[in-house]
């Protein structure tokens, strides 16, 4: 496989348009829309911002985590990320997409995502999204680096789009943001290759918070 290839099957994946269900997901941005928290371009760069700083400890360290991991290092990594994750709504709708993921990016029972949808369908794993995706980036051999900077966007870029339609905002300033945020989204990529299994789940608590009290909003368009 070409290295233009390999990153295709990582920019399909991260696609908005991938059809895993991952749109209907805020995981708690609904909560800081409905609590008047965010009701602005300024609130949501600013949101963003804190989001991002939080990724090497979460999903993108996950993944770069998975990237490099041996089966044991893999269960472990997946009951670190499944305790870290304390919402109820955002620890079930990764466990979700990853099943919908695995319906449809099936590199046989040999491939790294292949042993890891062996080890959901044994129960020993929960299986999540971010994890999943950092091994799908080895099985196509897209550079570490190079994948968790297209999973960064594709996650930002979800913030970006949900906030957009929440409060609402207009599209011109949503992309004015996301653009604003790729050398912070390229430093969090760079953070998570260094990313120990100790360091998942540290920081962050404040977005818990919100994606908790989401599951007791009166009216909620998100699953999360």
């Amino acid at each position: 496989m070409t290295d233009a290839a390999g990153l295709m099957h990582i920019l399909q994946i991260c696609d908005s348009l991938f059809p895993v269900g991952a749109f209907t997901l805020s995981n708690g941005l609904e909560t800081y829309v409905q609590k008047n928290l965010i009701a602005s371009p300024e609130e949501l760069a600013a949101y963003l911002r804190s989001y991002i700083s939080v990724l090497p400890y979460n999903e993108l360290g996950a993944a770069a985590l998975a990237y490099r991991a041996k089966e044991q290092e893999l269960i472990r990594l997946d009951a670190v990320y499944s305790a870290s994750k304390v919402p109820y709504e955002i620890r079930s709708g990764s466990e979700k997409v990853t099943r919908r993921f695995f319906k449809i990016c099936d590199k046989g029972a040999d491939s790294f995502t292949g042993q890891y949808k062996t080890l959901i369908e044994n129960g020993i794993c929960k299986g999540h999204q971010c994890i999943a995706y950092g091994l799908y980036m080895r099985d196509n051999s897209v550079s570490l680096s190079q994948g968790l900077a297209v999973y960064g966007y594709s996650i930002c870029s979800a913030i970006v789009t949900n906030c957009v339609k929440l409060v609402p905002l207009s599209q011109l300033a949503g992309q004015k943001i996301l653009n604003e945020s790729f050398a912070l989204i390229s430093k969090a990529a760079e953070k998570a290759i260094g990313t120990e299994i100790d360091d998942i789940g540290i920081s962050g608590a404040g977005f818990d918070l919100r994606a908790i009290q989401h599951e007791r909003l009166y009216s909620r368009q998100y699953m999360s």
